[in-house]
């Protein structure tokens, strides 16, 4: 579902927020879609592998197939950033045509997802099968550009719009976010910053087990916001802000909130489960809990602060 577009190159391309209605819940996951005044694309993000279908549907709108894609930029493994990359690079007709641009620590599990797989199933038990399997991305029939850590990271020159993947270790290792250089400078900031639902406003770190870093993620934060001139944030969960400093400051002040409160619970004795609980309730906004999606999007990141503080 396409539910906004941005004016880029002077109104001649566009970006596209892409809702993939994650596991039949809308305005949860997104992907973006830049088109430029040339008729290149490139896709960042592509939900799950379950949300396939929704993804084609949303790009058939706008007349693009998947042999249309130039560019595939998973911004980390999650299923639901990169669960349907092998997918689309398959094709309709077996073989898509796409670039991929991930970071060098994701490269090798594009290729073979098993650990992926297994690393999944662990987490979420039998609730991994809703999301889908990613399947692998063949290196003889499709490019694969990794992005390197501490260096300048990888530019994509879609013809009249320059996308810059950077780096942006923290929320996991494997994470980068991209910088669309143009009028009106914006970042889709993949899951750098924190969860701002559209039907629960409220900041939700998003801290996920097993490889959240809070110190990486803060220093993630400060970089990109000290050293890019962004107008605009497309966020995965969820939208657009116009907001950047907003956004990055709450992003700071949730995870330390977060990992204070959680640090001391567990020196009080908590179980983990009670720990989820009391981030529920926390989180309650006029006493009205939040929908089901967004408590096991809580629930997911009191895990990942639990593992980092005991790790």
């Amino acid at each position: 579902m396409i539910l906004n577009s941005i004016d880029i190159d002077n109104g001649r391309g566009k970006v596209y927020l892409v809702d993939t209605v994650a596991l039949g819940n809308a305005r949860a996951v997104a992907c973006y879609l830049i088109v430029d005044s040339t008729g290149r694309v490139a896709l960042v993000d592509t939900g799950y592998a379950s949300s396939i279908d929704e993804l084609l549907r949303s790009l058939a709108t706008l007349n693009i197939s998947i042999e249309d894609i130039d560019w595939i930029v998973p911004t980390h493994l999650h299923l639901d950033h990169a669960g349907a990359v092998g997918h689309i690079t398959r094709g309709s007709k077996g073989k898509g045509k796409g670039k991929i641009v991930a970071h060098e620590r994701a490269v090798k599990h594009l290729i073979d997802p098993s650990r992926l797989i297994a690393s999944v199933k662990q987490v979420f038990g039998d609730y991994a099968e809703s999301f889908g399997y990613p399947i692998p991305v063949d290196p003889e029939d499709n490019t694969i550009i990794g992005v390197s850590k501490g260096g300048d990271g990888h530019t994509i020159n879609l013809g009249s719009v320059e996308l810059r993947c950077i780096t942006a270790e923290g929320h996991a290792p494997h994470q980068i976010a991209v910088y669309i250089n143009c009028n009106k400078p914006m970042l889709i900031t993949a899951d750098s910053v924190s969860m701002l639902y559209p039907d629960y406003q409220c900041y939700i770190p998003t801290t996920p087990p097993p490889s959240f870093d809070a110190e990486q993620a803060i220093a993630t934060v400060e970089r990109l916001s000290s050293r890019l001139d962004v107008k605009m944030l497309l966020m995965p969960h969820f939208g657009i802000s116009s907001e950047p400093d907003a956004v990055f400051n709450a992003t700071k002040e949730g995870i330390n909130e977060w990992v204070g409160i959680i640090r001391q619970l567990l020196s009080e004795g908590y179980s983990h489960k009670a720990i989820e609980d009391r981030m529920v309730e926390h989180v309650k906004k006029g006493g009205m809990p939040p929908p089901s999606y967004i408590i096991n999007s809580i629930r997911n990141s009191v895990k990942g602060i639990i593992t980092y503080l005991t790790r």
